[in-house]
């Protein structure tokens, strides 16, 4: 089982959803980012931006900084961080405990494993990703330093295009709707980096798209990723597809940005533009078919306990973190990001 992500800047999560704790390793962060615990707090407190979609369990996601740094400083050595777990029910799963839940992790662990944690899912419960961004603050903080940053939004859920707080608020509504039903809903996040550098990246088998799929669908629940136009490509002629150059101040640019910042895996200068698809979730009280693996017989399940009712908000900011860590560990392998550039930046004046 692969638990960790990175050449360079390598991340590695721990811990269940039901167990005492979770917590991230950040091995390969350059020396003197200064790291506030606010900077890891604010983080940590996007886990669940919407309280009436997401789950029920409340975690104070009270956290240590165990190694690795010292007077708000990393110390370029290993970066462990733990998060506490303090409001899990395993109650809730004892029903669950012979019972597989379609769309959900149960039966491919039992079959690759011979043994799975039916308590919320162990790692493939959405709680896994609390280590996640605890790790991504760190990248976006180094980040920070060279002025990249990240963003996302939600432009689809419940099949609703959002593009105000009002189409969100018809959104969620509708997501609201179908939970009553016992039904859970998806939906689409975009994701978005300002002032990458041209030239991260490589071709062939290094391509930096290629890298922020495989982590971006590393994310349970994560069904598809476009890059730029994505599959509306497809349908364009290629004097629709192409971005043409213009010359702006010297330097070149493109006119539109179709390829979503990466031509053959390599960034343009121009905004990163990522889409993901996110499936819903697959635990609903909704009565479903399944099968007892202890009696080996068809069975029916209902799923009960603090489940989100569509957790499309909660991918945001965990996509966000895993394209931190992917953009910090290219930087940090070609060179752009050097200890150097952390030591004379004006940011270690705070």
């Amino acid at each position: 089982m692969s638990n960790s992500i990175g050449r360079l800047f390598v991340v590695t999560t721990w811990g269940e959803s039901h167990g005492q704790a979770l917590g991230a390793v950040i091995d390969g962060c350059p020396a003197g980012v200064f790291l506030s615990l606010g900077d890891i707090e604010k983080e940590l407190a996007r886990d669940i931006p919407d309280i009436e979609l997401g789950t029920k369990r409340d975690e104070p996601n009270k956290f240590e900084i165990l190694s690795g740094w010292f007077q708000n400083r990393t110390l370029g050595t290993p970066i462990s961080i733990i998060i506490h777990n303090i409001d899990y029910k395993t109650s809730n799963y004892k029903q669950l405990q012979d019972l597989i839940r379609p769309g959900h992790a149960d039966y491919t662990y039992i079959e690759k494993y011979g043994h799975r944690e039916f308590r919320g899912g162990g790692r493939a419960s959405g709680r896994e990703c609390i280590a996640r961004l605890a790790a991504g603050a760190v990248a976006k903080k180094v980040l920070s330093y060279f002025e990249i940053g990240i963003e996302s939004r939600v432009i689809e859920m419940a099949g609703i295009p959002i593009n105000s707080k009002e189409s969100y608020q018809k959104a969620k509504e509708a997501s609201l709707e179908n939970a009553n039903d016992g039904e859970s809903t998806g939906g689409i996040v975009e994701l978005r980096a300002k002032n990458l550098p041209v030239g991260a990246g490589s071709p062939i088998f290094g391509k930096l798209d290629a890298e922020l799929a495989l982590a971006l669908m590393s994310i349970g629940g994560i069904k598809g990723v476009e890059i730029g136009a994505g599959f509306s490509s497809a349908k364009m002629k290629a004097s629709e597809s192409n971005d043409e150059f213009y010359l702006n101040n010297g330097k070149i640019r493109c006119r539109t940005n179709n390829a979503g910042g990466l031509l053959s895996g390599i960034s343009t200068g121009e905004d990163l533009v990522v889409t993901i698809a996110v499936k819903p979730t697959p635990a609903i009280s909704k009565p479903q078919k399944t099968v007892n693996i202890k009696e080996m017989k068809e069975a029916m399940i209902e799923c009960k306990g603090r489940f989100d009712l569509n957790f499309t908000p909660r991918v945001a900011p965990i996509a966000e973190a895993m394209a931190g860590i992917i953009l910090t560990d290219e930087l940090i392998c070609s060179g752009y990001i050097h200890p150097s550039k952390i030591s004379s930046s004006s940011l270690l004046k705070k």
